[in-house]
């Protein structure tokens, strides 16, 4: 195991102010850069400027309309004394905007222009970003104010490194819902990700006051302990009702090697179906196994089925390795009788998930580690209650920090969105507008389908899905549109961007094709697409199903972000077997199986291109608006299996920071002075530390610098060159035709460097990362581009090795 992180940072609550601001943070930006001395203010609001972003939305209950919200920059300042004479300025200035300040503190005088307010962290900002009024509001106009069953609310605290602060915080918030006639159902401390929670029922009382007064209006919301409150629903899944489907037939051999590399954290799979019996390993921690109804096991069946087939319209070799399969939800029913899985509701999710991966890895309750052999951790399901605006989910955060303490891959999905898309009369007549109309309601307010938690995952592999499956093609209906340009990202599927405008989803994959009913006519307004009921027939990506019937081989076809993960994973799981087996004869080893994880994550994220996406789907946006919309474009798992046309170098390593490592990619004979077609790809993926403040995320950056396009003879295309640093993940792709000028033995160099980014003191120890560089031309242009660049490698090894040698006879 390693931490790479020193000590993280605290904040006092006491020391938060709030700048409100007026405009964008944009404009907030250029008006600080242009005053002398508030470099501080200046870097701040740098960090969160997005010229394509004036403001972030909040979602309403329908999902469908929105409210801007100002944007708010979080000030730590050093001391009480300061907060105080920063307020005292601002209601003075207030007052009369002409006054005249002490000397040395006029420049404030443009910072306050810029604001609607200046304040002390306060009840708005503790439910601002957590939708916790308007889930509330909802909660109160649909089941009135005479109901009288509690609300459940998740309490973030402020986190102390200090035991005792954090017991006399838990205490005084304990004593608060005492006093007001609430519950506390769980908590939870992780202390390696700051998190500090509580789960509690609050009485409806106190629902009823807030929406009504304001968050002010209730202790809880004034405590200074408390952070964040945010309304609590588990995530849930409503599983589609048994009908006699289809049914396919399976190989009876089970997998032959017995340790598992793939995790599945989900529903409790139908064991005993005829693609999946054999090969789990199902430990059921938390006993929900009795209560949970054939008919309800759908979610988890369909992921262990596509994990270990990929899609039954077109299967593959089953894993050879079984899936260790922890079912994080249980059964439930619905008012309809629809069943439904839903995650533990008695407990934290953060806390589920964390003793989840530690019991995978350590063991808990004296036993060993249960599978300490699992490299690939898939989590398809999202949190549909926390779509990303600003800050990282708890979730996330704790994602981030299992990734680079256990070196696992975690592969997640990036949430779906199925609220019905709303269409203008006149364009619900016709198949063609109404295809229009809806990727235009669903692209234009693809802010409002942010990625959900825990896809906000910085170290973790996000995975949208694209409209494609291999079912056949659906006969023409006339009840049934296809709505969504083939092969482009479905219209379910949620984007991003992620957090720091940081590229998510990181890639798309196959989800499976949704199909919309034919709406009925309507004199005005408009009228709402409904989703197509195709689960018999398909389209969609087909999968095992369950079947209350007693039958152990039905399927039935789906479509989602989370099929898209699971097929993913199980891409992810043929890289390892790639790397495990070795390289070609001569070549030397793969790095070290220590950097594997690393690698699988780089060679994805690698395969990934926009291809036409951008010329076809979003011609008038802008490279950061696109980013946001397509990550880095679409998974193409035959790139990954290589060509004579193609050659790919991959290196894993650790840097420390201020550090750089030099990489040299030969540079083939044969696409010398050509104008012809090439591309170069550059993928960098690392382990991010993380720190636990408001401001910046990460604790380091490791990134390579922009390549040379020049010598490439190409020009950058796909993800804007700011995102792609803003995360874990950089991946860099060249493309043109360019002549190409260079001496026999020249190379192509790739530098990386580490420096510091959120944490600016303290040790944070050296950071794993994986490097994947490829050289692709036309098949015409060259047949031996691999075996250049392989007898490149080897005379650098070579020389490499000489140099060292004479280095050391001389010493």
């Amino acid at each position: 195991m390693t931490s790479g992180v020193g000590t993280p940072t605290e904040t006092d609550p006491s020391l938060v102010v709030v700048l409100d601001l007026a405009g964008s943070v944009e404009d907030f930006h250029k008006a600080v850069t242009k005053v002398e001395g508030l470099e501080f203010l200046a870097e701040m609001a740098a960090d969160a400027a997005d010229p394509d972003d004036d403001f972030y939305m909040t979602k309403s209950g329908k999902g469908r309309t929105s409210k801007p919200v100002p944007h708010s920059l979080y000030l730590v300042m050093s001391n009480a004394t300061a907060i105080d004479q920063m307020l005292s300025l601002f209601k003075r200035w207030q007052e009369d905007p002409t006054t005249t300040l002490e000397h040395g503190l006029g420049r404030f005088k443009a910072v306050f222009a810029q604001l609607v307010d200046l304040r002390r962290w306060g009840p708005e900002d503790r439910v601002r970003e957590t939708g916790l009024l308007d889930h509330w509001r909802e909660t109160i106009a649909m089941i009135g104010q005479s109901h009288s069953s509690p609300v459940r609310v998740e309490i973030e605290l402020w986190y102390h490194h200090d035991r005792g602060r954090r017991v006399a915080a838990e205490r005084t918030i304990t004593q608060i819902l005492d006093d007001c006639g609430g519950r506390l159902v769980s908590r939870a401390r992780i202390e390696e990700i700051g998190y500090h929670a509580l789960l509690a029922d609050l009485p409806r009382q106190q629902v009823e006051k807030v929406v009504s007064q304001g968050p002010q209006a209730i202790r809880l919301l004034t405590a200074e302990h408390v952070m964040f409150v945010s309304p609590f629903r588990p995530m849930s899944i409503s599983s589609p009702l048994p009908s006699e489907t289809g049914s396919a037939s399976f190989p009876a051999e089970g997998p032959s090697d017995r340790k598992p590399r793939i995790a599945l954290l989900d529903g409790l799979p139908f064991q005993n179906h005829d693609a999946l019996t054999g090969r789990l390993i199902v430990d059921d921690a938390d006993g929900v196994a009795d209560d949970y109804q054939i008919a309800a096991r759908s979610h988890g069946t369909a992921m262990a089925s596509l994990i270990i087939h990929g899609d039954l319209s077109d299967p593959g070799e089953p894993l050879d390795r079984p899936i260790y399969v922890r079912p994080i939800m249980r059964a439930e029913e619905s008012a309809s009788g629809q069943p439904t899985e839903s995650v533990l509701p008695d407990t934290l999710f953060v806390d589920l998930l964390h003793r989840a991966v530690r019991r995978l890895f350590i063991g808990e309750s004296g036993r060993q580690a249960w599978a300490p052999s699992v490299r690939l951790i898939n989590l398809s399901i999202g949190d549909s209650t926390r779509p990303l605006v600003r800050r990282m989910s708890p979730a996330g955060r704790l994602l981030d920090w299992l990734a680079l303490e256990f070196n696992v891959l975690f592969v997640v999905s990036a949430g779906n969105y199925t609220t019905p898309i709303p269409l203008p009369r006149d364009a619900a007549t016709d198949m063609i507008r109404a295809r229009s109309a809806a990727e235009q309601a669903v692209r234009g307010n693809a802010i409002l389908q942010g990625i959900l938690p825990p896809g906000d995952s910085m170290n973790a592999l996000t995975v949208g899905a694209v409209h494609a499956d291999a079912a056949p093609a659906p006969p023409e209906s006339a009840t049934a549109w296809d709505l969504t340009t083939p092969g482009a990202p479905a219209l379910y599927s949620a984007t991003g961007p992620g957090v720091a405008r940081s590229v998510k989803p990181d890639l798309y994959h196959v989800g499976g094709r949704l199909l919309f009913a034919r709406p009925l006519p309507v004199s005005d307004g408009t009228v709402d697409l409904q989703v197509a009921r195709t689960s018999r027939t398909g389209p969609g990506v087909q999968v095992a199903a369950p079947s209350d019937g007693g039958r152990t081989n039905r399927t039935t076809f789906d479509c989602g972000t989370s099929h898209a993960a699971a097929l993913v994973t199980r891409e992810a799981s043929s890289l390892f077997d790639i790397l495990e087996a070795g390289p070609d004869e001569g070549m030397g080893a793969f790095p070290d199986a220590l950097f594997h994880p690393l690698l699988v994550r780089a060679l994805l994220a690698h395969s990934c291109s926009w291809g036409d996406w951008g010329k076809e789907l979003a011609p008038q946006s802008s490279r950061g608006a696109r980013t946001a919309l397509f990550g880095y474009g679409r998974l193409d798992p035959d790139v990954a299996r290589g060509a004579v046309n193609r050659a790919v170098v991959v290196a894993g390593n650790e840097i420390g920071i201020d550090e750089r490592h030099t990489y040299e990619l030969p540079l083939p004979l044969s696409i010398r002075s050509k104008a012809e077609w090439r591309r170069f790809v550059i993928t960098l993926a690392y382990w991010a530390p993380m720190t636990h403040g408001l401001k910046t995320y990460r604790a380091a950056k490791v990134y390579f610098d922009t390549p040379d396009t020049k010598l490439a003879g190409g020009d950058r295309v796909d993800a804007d060159h700011h995102a792609v640093r803003r995360g874990s993940l950089q991946h860099e792709v060249i493309d043109g035709g360019r002549s190409m000028s260079f001496k026999d033995g020249d190379t192509f160099p790739i530098h990386v460097d580490c420096m510091r980014d959120g944490q600016k003191h303290g040790d944070i120890g050296r950071i794993r990362y994986a490097l994947v560089v490829s050289i692709e031309t036309a098949a015409t242009t060259s047949s031996t581009i691999h075996d250049e660049v392989r007898a490149g490698l080897i005379r650098l090894r070579h020389r490499n090795a000489a140099q060292q040698h004479s280095r050391v006879r001389l010493a």
